[in-house]
């Protein structure tokens, strides 16, 4: 089975180097950029959040990192596959091919007896970007077929799925719309799909979030703000039927978050801008009783210098159930810099939710940061994720499990042909728990929370722009 994976790696090396071309390169260069595009290390836009907090710059080429109060994204995989290189007219649409081999030392993320993989990848890709006065999308999909060389029960056609979209929309001169969506599906790797990024064993895990939101212009300095999110997860049985820790999964606990919130924000200087928000949630978690959040937020966004901004927000945090009512603070920290070879940023982020497929209504406080490399070396693209969750249950839930996670994920692009690029990552998941996983009230206990995780992965990636005018 190896040796199938890496003849057709060699010989799509092959073909598709024969097929480069003459083109708008893929991947950010140090060259310059056609009228519109974004410099390589020039910081786009800030992001507006569901809550109304700007997330900051983001690289140029790539997605967004979304960090948003109690409404935030799975971590990034191993390789970001939903890379998005700068449009080179007002419309792009982008179909690609990567063809990788992963090394996985724990195929089914348990605590114990862990066995190793060698994994053939193949991850077809489609990504729109569409740029025009007042407009602005972004949206990319992908899925990933894999071949296990050790455990051939694992093999299937769609292993992987991931859909992401971004649309902003001004509607006139004082009123502006956007939606953001994303969708991850993975059949084996729980934490890949998790929101919290909690692994809760070898599983199928299915995750959504959808985000709309409206902002108003009040006045040339005040802005009203008007936001939602419904956030899904789902976790199933995984593959191996036959495997304790699976069994154990079967008690794994869905969950649906409905959040809608409105804030303003006051431009008191240049630099200074004032943020007020409010939040309500509703927390259906299997299992649970019923939850209610409200959530006060206060803070401020600076710009410190041109390429330097830091934002932060806090309040109190009320979350009400049949059996208890619980106060906890509520925070979001980001500080944001512009380099000339690329892009850091680092984020704080607090507030209630769950911990994935262990369930229970948790107290989530995560850190994070960003560094991003794409100028310092011509054709070199560089990104350095790492996040770290500490999950605490609250009185209020049903579970009585604490989990700390580590993930770090380093990724690289190199770029040797106009539509062909070298990829490779390395992924650490290191995940420690206090508790069992038992859940209050129903007898079921899931597997061992402490889980340690290698993923090293190469390839190659073929992508072809197809420019609009």
């Amino acid at each position: 089975m190896v040796r199938v994976g890496i003849v057709s790696l060699a010989a799509t090396f092959s073909l598709l180097a024969s097929l480069a071309a003459a083109q708008p390169p893929t991947t950010p260069t140090p060259t310059t950029p056609t009228p519109g595009t974004p410099t390589p290390g020039e910081p786009t836009p800030p992001i507006e959040s569901p809550t109304g907090v700007p997330q900051g710059p983001t690289p140029s080429g790539t997605l967004p990192n979304v960090q948003i109060p109690g409404v935030l994204l799975p971590p990034r995989g191993p390789l970001d596959f939903l890379y998005a290189p700068p449009p080179q007219g007002p419309l792009t649409l982008t179909p690609s091919l990567a063809i990788t081999e992963e090394f996985n030392d724990n195929v089914f993320l348990t605590h114990s007896d862990k066995r190793s993989d060698f994994i053939t990848q193949f991850t077809p890709g489609l990504t729109l970007q569409a740029r025009q006065p007042g407009f602005q999308l972004l949206s990319a999909v992908n899925f990933t077929a894999e071949i296990y060389a050790r455990n051939p029960e694992l093999d299937s056609a769609a292993n992987r799925l991931n859909f992401l979209t971004s649309v902003s929309y001004q509607a006139s001169q004082r009123v502006n719309l956007s939606l953001t969506e994303n969708l991850t599906f993975n059949r084996n790797n729980s934490n890949n799909a998790a929101i919290s990024g909690v692994a809760s064993g070898q599983q199928e895990s299915l995750s959504n979030v959808l985000a709309p939101a409206i902002s108003v212009s009040l006045t040339p300095r005040t802005t009203w703000r008007v936001s939602g999110a419904y956030i899904l997860e789902r976790f199933g049985s995984g593959n191996n039927q036959n495997s304790q820790n699976n069994r154990n999964n079967q008690n794994s606990q869905d969950s649906n978050i409905y959040r809608i919130g409105t804030g303003f924000d006051h431009t008191l200087t240049p630099r200074l801008t004032l943020l007020a928000a409010y939040d309500f949630a509703y927390l259906d978690v299997q299992h649970e009783p019923t939850a209610f959040n409200h959530t006060l937020r206060f803070g401020g966004s600076y710009q410190v210098t041109p390429t330097l901004t830091v934002s932060a927000t806090a309040g109190p945090s009320l979350l009400l159930t049949e059996h208890d009512t619980q106060i906890t603070p509520a925070a979001t920290a980001r500080i944001t810099k512009a380099m000339s070879w690329g892009f850091m940023s680092a984020f704080y982020d607090q507030a209630i939710a769950t911990n994935g497929g262990f369930g229970g209504l948790t107290d989530n406080k995560t850190f994070g940061g960003n560094i991003t490399v794409s100028t310092l070396l011509r054709n070199l693209f560089l990104d350095l994720s790492p996040r770290y969750t500490i999950s605490t249950s609250t009185g209020a839930s049903q579970s009585n499990t604490d989990i700390n996670v580590l993930t770090v994920t380093l990724g690289a692009r190199y770029q040797i042909a106009r539509y062909v690029s070298l990829i490779g990552s390395y992924q650490l998941l290191h995940q420690t728990g206090s508790g069992n996983g038992s859940t209050r009230g129903t007898g079921s206990t899931n597997n061992n929370a402490d889980i340690d995780q290698n993923l090293v992965n190469f390839g190659i990636q073929f992508g072809y722009p197809i420019n609009f005018y």
